[in-house]
Parts: structure tokens; sequence; C-alpha cells
């Protein structure tokens, strides 16, 4: 998937599964519920869900960018 699908998934509340262009591995596995991050063998829940981890996501592009 690309950030813009995922991102759109995020938005629109479906599960998917992918890979963001940062190499993070994130899923939401049923309608509407938590986002789910790869984390050193194991899946952990997001702080931040639904508007503000779009902003997070958003946010962290830029900042590799800028970097």
């Amino acid at each position: 998937m690309t950030d813009d699908q995922i991102r759109s998934a995020i938005k629109l509340g479906v599960p998917f599964f992918g890979v963001t262009g940062r190499g993070e591995v994130m899923a939401r596995y049923i309608p509407y519920g938590p986002v789910f991050k790869w984390d050193r063998n194991q899946i952990i829940p997001m702080p931040l869900q639904g508007s503000d981890l779009l902003w997070w996501l958003k946010a962290s592009d830029e900042e590799d960018h800028d970097g």
C-alpha cells in the first residue's frame, strides 16, 4: 500500500495491512478498530488514532523531508 492508501484506510475506518514509506508496518484488523504497528516481533496499538494519527503521520513525513 502507498502512504496515501494507508491514510485513506485510517480515515475511512476500513481494515488494512501495509508498510509506510518509512518502513513501518501498520494494520487495522476490524472495521473502525484500533490501528496497530509492528514493533519488535509484536503488534502494539498506536497511541494515537483517527485524525490525530493522520496528523502524526503527516508531521513525521515532513520531518523526514526536512532533515
